[in-house]
């Protein structure tokens, strides 16, 4: 198949004028590749806004017809899709000899139609889903992306453990400040030796990449246990998706009146905007994977939505569960494999049935939602191939009844193949999330809290730079709530749901251990935990008015995001942070471009959700 990423291995001069750069090389300033450009700005004022329906209305008319904050210059290009691009190359050398891999990337808005209703929407070299990051364990991993939209963004690269690279992690207002309008940032790390499996990379700033701006990653390693048991490599790509832009329904979601009105009156407390459709592979319709008969297919399921968790099943083909979160697994066969938001999932599918054409299912659970979307199709088929030529398949769904729950797979299902039993804690983290009304900008509103704090992305003054500057700290903004350990630490975290909903939480920079879960609040003593070769995960989901016991070890420098995945709920203050070996963080060495665009700022870059939800701007 053709590479689906613009790369090249090398290094590059990173961040120079364009004006400088396009004399010496030659280029246009309409160039794709990474450059830089000097922007002036200042600092936007916050702007209350007060009125009722109409005035929320107004803003969100404003932030969909204009565009603000995404800079929205509606152009008929439009991005590229090709089924062969998720089929992976079996020529890639897996190998422990490292190597760089160099990637440039240019993140724009198009126009595209991936459901069949045409919107702007936000993609990465042109490309949705976006380029594939392939690699082996301990590669170097060099990405320069450049902006060319109006308003500053970041790319998280979800489940690296960035251990000694944590101003490498991608997120706003914690590792990094937005890259502003027309100017680049390069990530450079190494992938972990010890890493490999399925990953995926998104923008981390606010609800940005609900509208497109993600993609895979894969981490080959020899030494992962599933590595040999398996022909071939196919990514299947799991989505929501809105008719939208996330900047008008993130308003209106953080709005007095909510989504449906009734949000602030006692009802649907923290209810989200409701998908419009669901995507396999960028599609909704379309989608097919042409393989070949008689082989292992190792298909790397990966939910990259924003808030629908998937039952993902193929008509008539048992799926072996070998890999969850790029932990390799004791093989279990199984129909349906339910894969909520920021989930992945390896599953071994053997091409030995009749010649033909079968349905692939990804089945969104519309009971997780809070609110129903009449016209959504929550079956979203493709087709699998081999044998034959492609027809529309006629084949039929398992016939075991679909579980009406938004929850993992049992965790008696998910054993590591490679045991590894937790160490004993010496610390105690509690943490209640809820959503609660507050007096905030001048009316009741409805916001996500992590015990009594609801985040908000200090987008100007990230926490890695305030510990870089001054030190170890335990005194934050309001809006911060940061665990700090300087010392290593073996920590369990209980966290207390008090919503309704399940919430697929996620920690970066760590792989922990799943101790224990359960309905109800968790009782010391009581509530039963397993500590001999428990799960162990990046993103787990708990359960509405449930609980959850994870454990991890405060060994990896840095500020780590610990939050609810779903876009809405993080971008209403679901987030909170372990600032790990502070004292450690002050040796980085962190690029001093970090701070020159940290100092850039501006009303075209991001502001925090109390100021922007009343401009209609994105965050």
């Amino acid at each position: 198949m053709a590479p689906l990423p613009t790369s090249k291995e090398g290094s590059s001069n990173d961040h120079t004028d364009v004006e400088t750069k396009a004399e010496s090389e030659g280029v246009t300033l309409n160039d794709t590749r990474p450059q830089t450009a000097p922007t002036n700005s200042r600092r936007y004022r916050k702007l209350y806004i007060i009125g009722g329906a109409v005035a929320a209305i107004a803003v969100v008319a404003l932030g969909l017809g204009l565009g603000l904050g995404l800079g929205l210059k509606h152009k008929s290009t439009n991005y590229v899709t090709t089924n062969s691009s998720f089929l992976l190359d079996p020529s890639f050398e897996v190998t422990s000899t490292p190597t760089t891999r160099y990637y440039e990337w240019v993140v724009e808005e198009v126009n595209g139609s991936p459901d069949g209703f045409e919107r702007p929407m936000l993609v990465v070299n042109n490309q949705f889903p976006g380029p594939l990051v392939e690699v082996n364990s301990g590669d170097e991993l060099v990405v320069n992306v450049f902006n060319k939209m109006s308003n500053g963004t970041t790319i998280h690269w979800h489940g690296q453990l960035q251990n000694g690279t944590n101003f490498m992690d991608g997120t706003n207002g914690i590792t990094q400040c937005p890259i502003p309008p027309g100017m680049n940032f390069t990530y450079r790390f190494t992938i972990n030796p010890s890493q490999y499996g399925t990953f995926w990379w998104h923008a981390h700033a606010s609800t940005q990449y609900t509208d497109g701006i993600y993609g895979p990653i894969v981490i080959h390693s020899p030494d992962e246990p599933i590595y040999g048991t398996y022909d071939r490599d196919a990514l299947v790509i799991l989505s929501d998706w809105y008719h939208d832009m996330s900047v008008g329904l993130l308003t209106q979601y953080l709005s007095t009146s909510g989504i449906d009105g009734s949000n602030y009156g006692g009802f649907n407390p923290g209810a989200e905007p409701p998908p419009d459709s669901g995507l396999i592979n960028g599609k909704m319709t379309g989608s097919a994977l042409d393989l070949e008969p008689n082989l292992r297919y190792r298909l790397r399921l990966i939910n990259m939505g924003t808030l629908t968790q998937f039952m993902f099943s193929v008509d008539e083909h048992v799926l072996s569960v070998v890999e969850a979160d790029g932990i390799s697994l004791e093989p279990v066969n199984v129909h349906r494999v339910p894969i909520h938001v920021a989930q992945r999932y390896s599953v071994i599918l053997n091409t030995n049935q009749t010649a033909g054409s079968y349905n692939i299912r990804a089945e969104m659970q519309e009971v997780c939602y809070k609110l129903a979307n009449p016209n959504l199709n929550k079956m979203v088929l493709g087709t699998m191939t081999y044998g034959t030529t492609p027809t529309t398949p006629n084949t039929v769904d398992w016939s075991d009844s679909l579980p009406q729950e938004c929850l993992d797979l049992n965790s008696t299902m998910v054993v590591p193949a490679i045991p590894m039993n937790p160490p004993n804690s010496t610390q105690d983290v509690l943490v209640s999330m809820s959503f609660q009304q507050t007096f905030d900008s001048g009316g009741n509103q409805v916001l996500g809290f992590m015990n009594n704090t609801s985040w908000d992305a200090e987008s100007s003054n990230p926490t890695i730079l305030q510990f870089a500057r001054t030190g170890v700290q335990t005194v934050f903004d309001s809006s911060q709530l940061v665990v700090v350990n300087d010392n290593i630490t073996v920590v369990d975290l209980i966290m207390n749901n008090y919503d309704d909903s399940s919430h697929p939480f996620h920690l970066h920079g760590h792989v922990f251990w799943i101790l224990g879960e359960g309905d109800g609040s968790y009782q010391p003593g009581i509530s039963p935990l397993s500590l001999i070769n428990p799960p162990r995960r990046d993103t787990l989901t708990i359960p509405g008015y449930g609980y959850i016991v994870i454990r991890f070890i405060t060994d990896n420098p840095g500020l780590w995001a610990f939050h609810c995945h779903i876009g809405w709920h993080m971008a209403a203050g679901l987030l909170m942070q372990f600032a790990s070996l502070p004292s450690k963080v002050q040796e980085f060495v962190i690029p001093s471009y970090m701070e020159q665009q940290c100092s850039m700022q501006s009303g075209g870059s991001l502001i925090g959700k109390r100021d922007y939800r009343w401009l209609g701007l994105g965050m």
